[in-house]
Parts: structure tokens; sequence; C-alpha cells
């Protein structure tokens, strides 16, 4: 990145050149904006047509969606409290000094 905030490739994030293929590091660095549905309609375009063809991509989306997914779960339930026989054993620890 450039210390302007754009890519190497004078593009700002979540568009590509609308002549170009998307390339699998393309997709990796535009998957947010992706599953988001925050791509310009060309760009989303092109990489529905390159995960079309290149299962890695497929999976790696499907990985991110089940990642957002899981995230959003947790912040919905928050985390669960330790046992209390885990905050005893702890606390016995710092008591001993350990």
């Amino acid at each position: 990145m450039h210390k302007s905030g754009l890519p190497h490739d004078g593009h700002s994030a979540g568009e590509i050149d609308p002549s170009d293929e998307v390339t699998c590091q393309q997709l990796v660095e535009l998957v947010t904006d992706y599953v988001e549905g925050a791509l310009q309609p060309r760009t989303m375009n092109h990489v529905e047509e390159h995960l079309v063809v290149c299962d890695f991509c497929v999976t790696y989306v499907e990985q991110m969606r089940a990642t957002i997914a899981t995230l959003q779960g947790l912040e919905k339930h928050g985390s669960p409290e330790p046992p209390a026989s885990a905050l005893a054993a702890l606390q016995a620890r710092r008591a001993a000094g350990a």
C-alpha cells in the first residue's frame, strides 16, 4: 500500500480495473466487501465470474462467511462465565504466589 492508502495499482479498495479478471490474491483482498455486498457492480461481477472457476476461492469465501456468522453468534450470546472451580483454582495459585 502507498501512504495514500490506495493499492499499488491506484484503484481504491473495493474496485478493480474493469477489463481485468479477478485473481485469487485480489479476491482475498476484496472478500470482506464481497460478503457485505459493498463492491461496485462491475467488480462484483468479476468476483462472481472468478468464483465459478476457482474452487479454492469458493472455499475461502465459505470459510469467511462461517467465521463471520460464528463471531456474530458470540456477540449475541456473550461469553460464558468460567466455572467456580476454575476461578477458585486461579485464586489459590495467585495466593500461593505462582
